[in-house]
C-alpha cells in the first residue's frame, strides 16, 4: 500500500458517478475531500469559504442528486475485488437513524422508540477480507434505505401477513443484490438474531450463499418429541474451550471471557403451515464460564451452512461470527465521527445525499486504521500523507524521521484524548475522530504558510 493523497482517493470511489452535470462531480469531489479532513464538524465549518458552504447546501438538496447513485461506484469497485478473491464475508446488519430531536425535517418515517421517533432505517452489507491477520474491511457491497409508509394491521392473518412485504424481506432482498454472476468466490453471510428467519436461511441456500446466522427462535428440531433447538445445544457436551476478549457495551463490561465450544448437524423445520419444508444446517453453541458477577454470561447459537466436523473448524465459524463488531464500528463511524444524526438539513432528501457522501469517509477511516492492525510496523507514510506525518512528530515531540502506521493511530489518538494507559486498550472511534481532525487542522494551516493553493 502506498500512501495516496487524500482527494484522490475521493475522486476515485466516486470515478463515473452520474450525476448528468460535470459541475456537481466537481462539487461532490470537493464536499466530500472537505468532510474528510473534519467529518464531525458542521458543514459551515467544514468548508473553508462561505461559498463553498453554499454550494454544498445546493448539492445535498439538488434533484439531480440521490442516494443510490453516490454510494453505487463504491458499491461497483467492491464487487470488483470481490470477484477475484476466493471468500469473503458478507456482513449484514440494520442501524436506525434517529431525528426525534429534530422534528421539523420533512419526509421522515416512525422509526419505533418510547416516543415514536422519526428517522430512516438504514440496511448495510460490507465485504470484509477474513484472511489477514485480522479481518479487514474492503468496502459497502450493498446498501439500501428504508422508510415506513403505513400502520400494519394487528388483526392480519397469517395468510395476509405472508402475502404482504414485510421488512424481514430487506435481508433476503440485500442478499439477491450482492449475488456475484459467474464469480467463484466464496460468499459467508455473516447476520444477527434479526436475520433468524426460514425464508432468509433458505435464500442464501438457494443463492449458493454460506451463512453463520445467530439464532434468535427457539425452533422445533423434533415434532414427535417436541424437541427444540435451544435445549438441544444447552445439552452438548463441549468438545474445547477458547478465550474471547470482549469488547465494552452498554450491558457488558470488557474482559477475557473463558468459552465452552459445542457443535452439532441439526435440521429445522419451516414456519406455521409449512412444517413440510426442513433445512439442514449445523450448530455451533458458545457458552461462558464462570462470568463476572452482575454479569450475564454470553451465550451464541450459531446456524451455519459450513461444514462442522472438528473443534477447529467450530472455532472458525466463531471467528467469522466475531467479525460483525466491524460492522458496528461502521455505524459508530457514521454516526459518532460524521454525526449523520445532527445534520439540520430540512428534508429527508438531503440527509439521504449527505449519508451518501459520509458513507464513503467512514470507509476510509476504517480502512486506514486497518492497515495499523495488519501492517503495525510499515511506515506511517507509506500509508498517511507524509506532511500529516512530519506535524504529527513535531507537535508531539517525537524525534524521529518516521514511525509505524501502529504508532501514527496512537499519538493521533493521544491528541483526540486517548490516556493511552495500560488498562485503556486500543483507542476508540471518537478519540481517533478528533485527533485526525486536530491534526489535519493543522495540516491545512501547516500548507496555508507553505503557500499551496489547495487546503482543504
Amino acid at each position: 500500500m502506498d500512501y495516496v493523497e487524500d482527494i484522490l482517493w475521493i475522486r476515485n470511489q466516486f470515478k463515473g458517478v452520474d450525476l448528468s452535470d460535470k459541475r456537481l462531480v466537481n462539487r461532490l469531489d470537493n464536499i466530500a475531500y472537505h468532510m474528510m479532513a473534519k467529518p464531525n464538524l458542521s458543514i459551515p465549518k467544514q468548508n473553508v469559504e462561505w461559498k463553498d458552504t453554499k454550494a454544498a447546501y445546493r448539492f445535498f438538496d439538488c434533484p439531480k442528486v440521490q442516494f443510490s447513485q453516490l454510494i453505487e461506484p463504491h458499491i461497483n469497485q467492491t464487487k470488483k475485488t470481490v470477484k477475484k478473491m476466493s471468500q469473503i464475508l458478507a456482513i449484514q446488519d440494520t442501524t436506525f437513524l434517529s431525528y426525534g430531536h429534530h422534528p421539523s425535517v420533512e419526509g421522515l418515517s416512525d422509526i419505533g422508540g418510547e416516543h415514536g421517533s422519526k428517522g430512516m432505517i438504514l440496511h448495510t452489507t460490507l465485504a470484509v477480507n477474513p484472511n489477514q491477520s485480522q479481518p479487514a474491511i474492503i468496502g459497502l457491497l450493498d446498501q439500501y434505505l428504508h422508510h415506513r409508509t403505513g400502520k400494519v394491521d394487528k388483526n392480519e392473518s397469517y395468510k395476509e401477513k405472508q402475502q404482504r412485504w414485510r421488512e424481514s424481506k430487506i435481508w433476503e432482498e440485500a442478499s439477491r443484490r450482492i449475488s456475484l454472476d459467474k464469480a467463484k468466490t466464496q460468499i459467508i453471510e455473516i447476520m444477527d438474531r434479526e436475520a433468524d428467519i426460514f425464508d432468509v436461511i433458505s435464500n442464501c441456500l438457494t443463492l449458493k450463499h454460506d451463512f453463520v446466522i445467530r439464532a434468535k427462535n427457539d425452533r422445533i428440531l423434533d415434532v414427535m418429541d417436541n424437541k427444540k433447538l435451544f435445549d438441544f445445544v444447552r445439552g452438548i457436551k463441549p468438545s474445547g474451550t477458547i478465550q474471547l476478549e470482549l469488547r465494552k457495551r452498554p450491558s457488558q463490561i470488557p474482559r477475557i471471557a473463558k468459552l465452552n465450544i459445542a457443535y452439532a448437524r441439526v435440521e429445522i423445520l419451516g414456519p406455521k403451515n409449512r412444517k413440510d419444508e426442513t433445512i439442514e444446517c449445523n450448530v455451533v453453541y458458545v457458552s461462558e464460564k464462570n462470568p463476572p458477577r452482575d454479569q450475564e454470561p454470553l451465550e451464541w447459537i450459531l446456524l451455519t451452512s459450513i461444514e462442522v466436523n472438528s473443534f477447529k473448524e467450530a472455532c472458525q465459524i466463531v471467528e467469522w461470527y466475531k467479525c460483525r463488531w466491524i460492522i458496528e464500528e461502521y455505524h459508530k463511524g457514521i454516526k459518532t465521527g460524521c454525526k449523520i444524526e445532527e445534520r439540520q438539513l430540512k428534508t429527508r432528501e438531503r440527509l439521504e445525499n449527505f449519508l451518501g457522501v459520509a458513507n464513503i469517509v467512514a470507509i476510509r477511516i476504517l480502512k486506514i486504521r486497518d492497515y495499523a492492525r495488519n501492517m503495525p510496523h510499515i511506515s506511517a507514510k507509506k500509508v498517511i500523507e507524509p506532511l500529516k506525518v512530519d506535524i504529527l512528530l513535531k507537535y508531539r515531540n517525537i524525534k524521529k524521521k518516521d514511525i509505524t502506521i501502529q504508532e501514527y493511530y496512537r499519538e493521533v489518538a493521544k491528541l483526540g484524548g486517548f490516556l493511552a494507559r495500560k488498562s485503556d486498550g486500543e483507542p476508540g472511534w471518537q478519540t481517533l475522530w478528533h485527533g485526525e481532525t486536530e491534526l489535519t487542522m493543522m495540516t491545512i494551516g501547516a500548507k496555508m504558510a507553505l503557500g499551496e493553493k489547495k487546503c482543504g
